[in-house]
């Protein structure tokens, strides 16, 4: 929690929401302390996979350098 704040102050946009992947998305009591230390939802994240996300964010990153 304190990391996002330190990075709103640096001019980051407000957390809203956070989606999570992997083992630990399985586990709804997990998910609710995430929630309640965050004080945003923490939503499943359709694909749960973390390669699928770092494969994801490999190709916008790709895009944006043949822009």
């Amino acid at each position: 929690a304190k990391a996002y704040k330190l990075l709103e102050e640096l001019g980051a946009t407000e957390l809203e929401e956070v989606f999570t992947a992997g083992g630990g998305s399985k586990n709804p009591q997990w998910t609710k302390i995430r929630e309640r230390v965050l004080g945003v939802p923490v939503a499943r994240a359709a694909q749960t996979e973390a390669a699928y996300g770092a494969a994801l964010l490999a190709l916008k990153g790709a895009q944006q350098n043949f822009q």
